[in-house]
This record gives structure tokens, C-alpha cells and sequence, in this order.
């Protein structure tokens, strides 16, 4: 097998190869609550000037009315990915009420949410989800339902997927798609290995008091990330699906589904997520056959100290690991090693947010020189050389990771001004941008930023691309040009209603 890899390693620093790895695609996922100026939590109906939830593509809202969801188009690059998360975010915003904010943070604002929790509970008002919000509720309780997280979904270049597979592995796998499933597989197991060391960069939930009896008395806080723990956003203990292969993680999730533990895919709250494109995701069967073709990991806290919740560096960090996962082998004890990945981070979850074991140290240096080998030996691009040394930081100083920085900002054992306070700024901020879409205005004109945001607004399929802007509804596309001008004497919304008389349809069906 060392053979094989030398041999990939020559193919993928071929020009065409090399920038084919170093194009894969994200989209990114994030859950925030609204909360009022003073910490409680938001009791407006969610805005009514947004395409309705049933229906829309990129804002919704989640388990209570109140918690945002941010979906982005799935683009190449972190920079974009992020830079598509920062127009959701000014677009909703912009609805927001003077007194609303967007929290920053993974747990609830402690105290004053003790009071909101039972509003929670029944705060929900999208009765075609009403069934799976009930059942949720009742199962794993409030305290978990509404945790904020950030999901990075992620994908490999197809022709790059392809062509790995002609040149390499038809003598193993008897075709491309069961390549590509066992593949996309081998990075979700690399990823669960070092889940630990995701958990200590980036674990960003050290507090809990919002929710004091979802959490063992004996728990010591603060910890690292009390979501990423055994305690947090998880299945029951007697629910674990196990990766110690893709027949037996797949054959475990059909069983579930099949007695009735699980009411769909959807319920998996695994660290990795195996996916398909406009597939029905509860049809297992189906999403072998036709081939996974993205991973959606749901390890991350909400940034705080990232103005979307997740920095570009973060995601940058994942793409090396995951990257560097196709032409290095898997350990000889997989099984074994698997099983203590999942205590090692329950561990490093819920440790004191600056310690840092001997075991940590050298398991985490270990792995930074291979990255480093990896970015060296195929010339990766500057932003990857940055987020090792981002990382490495984190690693020589544990008080530089976001619980670390975040265990300074404590007050009576609580997150509640510090993220009332980042909450303010970046609300003033985006209110005071002088763009309809500041983070699209370096390379969009201002009426191609008022067609954009109002096309996201109607839930109309958006594609941002350097050189057109691609709307559509269904089969119906139209294109246009990025540095546009146009007639909006009605107002952008009605330029997009008369182009796209099918979204107004959707608007009325709330």
C-alpha cells in the first residue's frame, strides 16, 4: 500500500491534480438564537418579510421560533463559504426588531434564559415540522434542542474523486461509487480520530448555569465545550453508531430507523454525517447506490471570537486534515483506536478550559508535522500555511483557544456580558454598513447587491458567482451581470416577484 500512496502523492502534484484537491466545496450551517437587549430571549414572531420557512433555502428557523437558521450555498474556499454566511447574517439583521440581537454563543444567556425555558418549549410555529419537534422535545429535552452550533458540509472535487479512482483503485473497489462511499468514509473516520483536537481549538461552550439540571451537580465548571461532551449535543448511550466501517455504520443506522429509535437520519447526531446531494437522506439504500457525496460534521461551536460564528482558518484547519486523509493510511487498530477517540474527547470536552495533557501536546505536534509535510510537499496555498500556524498557537498555549479566551470573560460564573456585549457590536456594525451587502461589495455593484439580497429574502435559489449572479425557482433560470444596473423604481422585491412570478406564491405561504 506504501507503493499506492508514493504513487498518489506524484499524480496530486501534477498541476491540474493539485488544483483539483485544493477545490473542494463548503457550505456551512449555523444556529443562533435571537435574544433581547437584555438577554432574555426574543418573543417576536419570526420575520414575516422572509419567504416562508416551508420553503425557503438559506433562513429558517429551528427547533423554537426563535433560534435562527443560516444555510449557505455550497461554494469552493473557505473565504467564500464564510463570506456567503456573513450576507445571510446582514440580510436577517436587517428584520430584526431595535431590541433584538443575535447571540453568539453555542449555550443559552445564563441566568436569565431559566425563565424563558418553558416559552421554549412551545414556541414553534411550523405545524408541517410540528410531529418531529414533539418527538425531539420529549426524547433528549430543551436543554439540547436548542444548543447553537455551526455545520461545515464538505466535498471533494468530482473529477478529482474520478480520477483518483481510474488511476488508482479500479483494482479494489469494482466502481467509482463504491470508491467514493468508502472514501468519503475514510475521512469521516480521520476526523473522528482527532475530534479531540477539533474539540480543544474550537471548543467554545464552557458554561451552562442557563440550564442547571441538564448537567451532573459533581461537572466543574468551566470546561472546554460542555456541547462536544457526552453531556451535550449527542444520542442516548444506548443509540452510538459505531465507524468502524461503512457497511457496519450504515447497517447500524438502517436498524435504528427500521425498530423505530431513531425517526430518521435527521436523528443522528453523530461528530460525522454521511450525505447525498438532493437525495432523500432517510433512503440509506439509495445514498449507497447512487454514491455519498459530501460530509456534514457537526463538531463545532459557535465562534464567538469569529463574526459568523466559524473563521476561515477554522475551516482552512479541517480541509488539511481531511485532505491530507488521501494518501495517508488509516491505523492498523482502527477499531480500538476509534472507541478511545470518543473518550479521549469526552475527555478534552470536559477538561478546565486552559488545561492541556502531556498526551495532547505530543498527539497534537505529532499531527502538525504531518500537516506541515502535507502543505510543504504539495505547495498548498498561503491561507493553509496560516491556519497551521493559527492552530499551533492554540497548541503551544491553551489560553489562546476560544474557551481558553473565554474563561478570562467570565462574571458571576456567567457569558452574559460578554456575549450581550459582542452581540451589540456586531448588530451596530452591520446596521451601520454603507452596502446593502458589505461582504459582496468589493466585487457586486450596489444593485446587484439589493437584487442578491432581495432574491434571498423570496428564497429564490441564488448561485454567486465572479462573473454572473444566477437566480432561479424550479427549471426557471435567469443571469446577470455582477456589476448591474437596475430598474427598481418598484423596489427590488418586485423586480425579482415580476421576473420570478412563482416565488410570490411562496411568500404568501407562511
Amino acid at each position: 500500500m506504501t507503493g499506492k500512496y508514493d504513487a498518489i502523492k506524484a499524480a496530486l502534484n501534477e498541476p491540474a491534480m493539485n488544483a483539483k484537491m485544493f477545490a473542494c466545496r463548503f457550505g456551512l450551517e449555523v444556529k443562533k438564537h435571537r435574544v433581547l437587549t437584555n438577554g432574555r430571549a426574543s418573543r417576536y414572531p419570526y420575520p414575516v418579510d422572509l419567504r416562508s420557512r416551508q420553503h425557503n433555502l438559506y433562513l429558517n428557523s429551528g427547533y423554537t421560533d426563535d433560534m435562527l437558521d443560516f444555510e449557505t450555498e455550497p461554494v469552493v474556499g473557505s473565504k467564500r463559504a464564510v463570506r456567503h454566511l456573513k450576507v445571510l447574517e446582514q440580510i436577517m439583521i436587517a428584520h430584526l426588531h431595535d431590541d433584538e440581537r443575535l447571540w453568539p454563543l453555542s449555550m443559552a444567556p445564563a441566568p436569565l434564559y431559566q425563565n424563558d425555558l418553558d416559552f421554549l418549549k412551545t414556541d414553534f410555529s411550523k405545524p408541517w415540522d410540528q410531529a418531529n419537534h414533539d418527538y425531539l422535545g420529549k426524547k433528549y429535552g430543551i436543554a439540547q434542542e436548542i444548543l447553537g452550533d455551526v455545520h461545515v458540509n464538505f466535498s471533494l472535487d468530482n473529477d478529482l474523486v474520478k480520477e483518483l479512482y481510474e488511476r488508482f483503485y479500479t483494482d479494489r473497489y469494482s466502481s467509482q461509487t463504491d470508491f467514493q462511499n468508502h472514501l468519503y468514509f475514510k475521512l469521516a473516520q480521520r476526523f473522528y480520530l482527532y475530534q479531540w483536537l477539533f474539540t480543544y481549538l474550537f471548543g467554545a461552550s464552557p458554561v451552562t448555569e442557563d440550564m442547571p439540571q441538564s448537567f451532573p451537580d459533581d461537572l466543574q465548571l468551566p470546561v472546554r465545550s460542555l456541547r462536544c461532551s457526552n453531556y451535550g449535543d449527542d444520542n442516548l448511550a444506548t443509540e452510538q453508531v459505531t465507524y468502524a466501517s461503512l457497511e457496519e455504520h450504515f447497517a447500524q443506522l438502517q436498524k435504528y430507523i427500521d425498530n423505530g429509535n431513531f425517526y430518521s437520519l435527521k436523528e443522528f447526531f453523530g461528530p460525522v454525517r454521511m450525505r447525498r446531494h438532493n437525495h432523500d437522506n432517510n433512503d440509506l439504500a439509495g445514498i449507497l447506490k447512487n454514491g455519498i457525496n459530501y460530509l456534514e460534521f457537526r463538531n463545532f461551536d459557535l465562534d464567538p471570537l469569529s463574526r459568523t460564528g466559524i473563521s476561515d482558518d477554522t475551516i482552512n484547519f479541517l480541509e488539511l486534515l481531511l485532505l491530507d486523509s488521501l494518501v495517508s493510511p488509516l491505523p492498523d487498530n482502527l477499531a480500538h483506536r476509534l472507541v478511545e477517540a470518543r473518550k479521549l474527547n469526552n475527555e478534552v470536552a470536559l477538561q478546565k478550559a486552559k488545561d492541556e495533557t502531556d498526551w495532547m501536546k505530543q498527539a497534537a505536534n505529532e499531527l502538525m508535522l504531518e500537516l506541515q509535510k502535507f502543505v510543504e510537499d504539495f505547495n498548498a496555498p498561503r491561507e493553509y500555511r496560516l491556519a497551521l500556524t493559527f492552530a499551533q498557537r492554540r497548541i503551544d498555549d491553551p489560553s489562546l483557544t476560544i474557551s481558553g479566551q473565554l474563561a478570562d470573560q467570565l462574571e458571576n460564573g456567567n457569558l452574559l456580558s460578554f456575549g450581550l456585549k459582542v452581540a451589540n457590536d456586531r448588530y451596530t456594525a452591520n446596521i451601520g454598513y454603507q452596502h446593502p451587502l458589505q461582504a459582496l461589495s468589493g466585487e457586486y455593484s450596489d444593485d446587484a447587491q439589493r437584487l442578491v439580497r432581495a432574491a434571498i429574502e423570496l428564497g429564490v435559489h441564488t448561485r454567486l458567482e465572479p462573473t454572473e449572479i444566477e437566480l432561479s425557482v424550479g427549471e426557471h433560470r435567469e443571469t446577470y451581470e455582477p456589476d448591474g444596473q437596475f430598474d427598481f423604481s418598484k423596489g427590488p422585491r418586485e423586480f425579482v416577484f415580476n421576473v420570478f412570478p412563482e416565488a410570490r406564491a411562496f411568500q404568501e405561504e407562511q
